[in-house]
């Protein structure tokens, strides 16, 4: 009977802490709603990675090789308000010539704005970096720019968002420059 007693005990224990467990949710799946995957893209000689909140877009610039947005910015016309383009422009004489008369043609713009200006690194590739705002038909935006030559090439990876979004979404730029694959 003793027996019968401790044994109908531990099993009775056994079945309450079963149940508190199962009612805290201790063991349970997490919920893969707000999970974020790793994409990837591979396009005109680059490969990059990003994540799954972002998606593939159309870009405004006739020199676009691929364009990604973030997927909740993407307005109607497919064009994402907060967004990463790569272009490719055939280079047309000296590399830093080419990069710095791009700039200097904005000075003469009221509308846009150089914040800074300097050298990087990109995929192991000198790069020139440019960070300015722009006021096009009352929105005021900012852009990163990190351009590096390869083959001929002028490449622009250019980053933009409203100014009020544009340091909460560097972080994907950023990480993007530091893990792309130039091929």
């Amino acid at each position: 009977m003793e027996n019968r007693l401790l044994k109908g005990s531990i099993i009775g224990i056994i079945l309450i802490i079963s149940l508190i467990l199962i009612a805290s949710g201790v063991g349970a799946a997490p919920s893969s709603n707000n999970d974020t995957s790793i994409q990837t893209l591979s396009k005109g000689g680059l490969t990059i990675n990003y994540p799954s909140d972002w998606g593939y877009s159309e870009a405004k610039s006739n020199y676009s090789i691929m364009s990604i947005s973030k997927l909740n910015s993407i307005d109607a016309a497919g064009v994402g308000q907060v967004n990463i383009n790569f272009e490719k422009k055939p280079l047309e004489g000296e590399f830093a010539t080419f990069v710095n008369t791009t700039y200097k043609s904005m000075e003469s713009d009221s509308s846009f704005k150089l914040i800074s200006s300097g050298s990087s690194v990109v995929g192991g590739k000198e790069a020139f970096e440019y960070v300015y705002t722009s006021n096009q038909n009352g929105t005021e935006r900012q852009h990163k720019a990190v351009w590096f030559e390869k083959g001929g090439q002028a490449y622009a990876l250019l980053y933009s968002a409203p100014i009020d979004q544009f340091d909460a979404n560097l972080y994907v730029f950023d990480y993007i420059l530091s893990d792309i694959q130039i091929t």
